[in-house]
């Protein structure tokens, strides 16, 4: 199906050009219907082709993802980070973990009360 697709494909934007490019309103919505017939049936080809995966393919996935995995960790990207260093919010207490506060409370400044 993927080649009569295709080639469905190469004609209608051949036929899309050459009608847009001669003024030609016929060729020019020709091409445009050929291409719009074609698109749907190369997206069904993939999907239909990502669905059919091998059990060596997934190994092979399974095993380059492990070695990914391996390569980052030699590197130290795993690690944790290392800390900002400057600006003001770090001298604010975090409240947990990454959380930052978007208006830190400063102790320096004195409480509002009613008049």
């Amino acid at each position: 199906m993927s080649v009569p697709a295709l080639a469905l494909l190469l004609v209608g934007l051949l036929a899309g050009a050459v009608g847009l490019l001669r003024d030609n309103d016929d060729a020019m919505v020709s091409g445009l219907f050929a291409v719009l017939t074609a698109v749907p049936l190369l997206i069904i080809r993939t999907v239909h082709n990502s669905q059919r995966v091998s059990a060596e393919q997934l190994a092979a996935a399974d095993q380059a993802g492990y070695m990914r995995a391996l390569d980052h960790v030699a590197r130290g990207l795993l690690d944790a980070p290392t800390p900002r260093r400057g600006g003001n919010r770090d001298r604010a207490e975090q409240v947990a973990g990454n959380v930052i506060t978007l208006r830190p409370r400063h102790s320096d400044q004195p409480e509002r009360k009613a008049q």
